[in-house]
């Protein structure tokens, strides 16, 4: 009994440790704000949008990529690896 509740502990601990909330601020690369950015978990239907100072906040495991978009910008794909805070610049897209 307990060795099986042993393990039950050290799994809930490794799963709340992966997931952690990742907030940060996305601009253009002259540093404007971009609302209405969107930030997705690469590979699922998970995602956020910016608000209207381009702020954004998400909850992501440790590995997953996050896709950040916007309309005429480059996408940005950022690699969640523990940290909290992710303000990403996207650059103009020069395809027409």
């Amino acid at each position: 009994m307990r060795i099986l509740l042993s393990t039950v502990f050290l799994l809930f601990s490794l799963f709340s440790v992966s997931q952690n909330t990742v907030s940060g601020v996305v601009s253009d690369e002259n540093g404007v704000p971009l609302p209405g950015a969107n930030v997705i978990i690469d590979g699922t239907s998970t995602g956020v949008s910016t608000d209207f100072d381009g702020n954004f906040e998400i909850t992501a495991s440790q590995g997953q990529v996050l896709a950040i978009s916007f309309i005429g910008y480059n996408t940005e794909y950022i690699t969640v690896s523990g940290q909290s805070m992710i303000n990403v610049s996207l650059q103009l897209d020069n395809e027409l």
